[in-house]
């Protein structure tokens, strides 16, 4: 039996947005769309010992979100005309109180850089007109990761 992999059991949303610069009550769940995927490799240069030294290399990173209405993709695509940098907060198994705020969360991911890339994907089910869903495919080059936990906060500057 093959596993499936997009499980239920972790949630993660973006916010597309600096969270620190917003602030935490800024993140409203109506703003937030479900992550369907996100990737990104940093690499540093490591010594005979493997202790990593230097800069962390530039990197793309790629996220595919679903939106729920199209109009929420024109938000990409002026960030990819303007060619300039923005935040993206990545939000792991948030939760939201009753004015639809985010209350917590139990980890982050708060990346800055600039959009290099943006592609639709609107796809219907030819039966079910009610199951049409909206992706949005992204690619960023990273200027800088932060992360966010419950243990502890660290900022990785990415070499430009």
């Amino acid at each position: 039996m093959k596993q499936n992999l997009m499980s239920n059991n972790l949630k993660a949303v973006l916010f597309p947005d600096d969270m620190q610069e917003q602030g935490q009550n800024a993140v409203q769940k109506e703003k937030c769309s479900t992550i369907q995927f996100f990737n990104y490799r940093c690499e540093r240069s490591r010594n005979d010992v493997g202790i990593p030294y230097g800069q962390t290399n530039p990197m793309v990173m790629t996220f595919t979100v679903r939106l729920v209405q199209p109009e929420e993709g024109v938000l990409y695509h002026k960030r990819l005309m303007d060619n300039e940098p923005a935040g993206y907060t990545f939000l792991f198994n948030a939760s939201f109180n009753e004015q639809q705020r985010l209350k917590s969360y139990e980890n982050v991911l708060i990346v800055n850089g600039y959009l290099i890339d943006v592609e639709d994907d609107f796809s219907t089910d030819s039966q079910d007109k009610e199951s049409s869903q909206m992706l949005i495919r992204v690619k960023l080059f990273v200027s800088s990761i932060t992360y966010k936990g419950q243990m502890k906060d660290e900022l990785l500057e990415i070499n430009k």
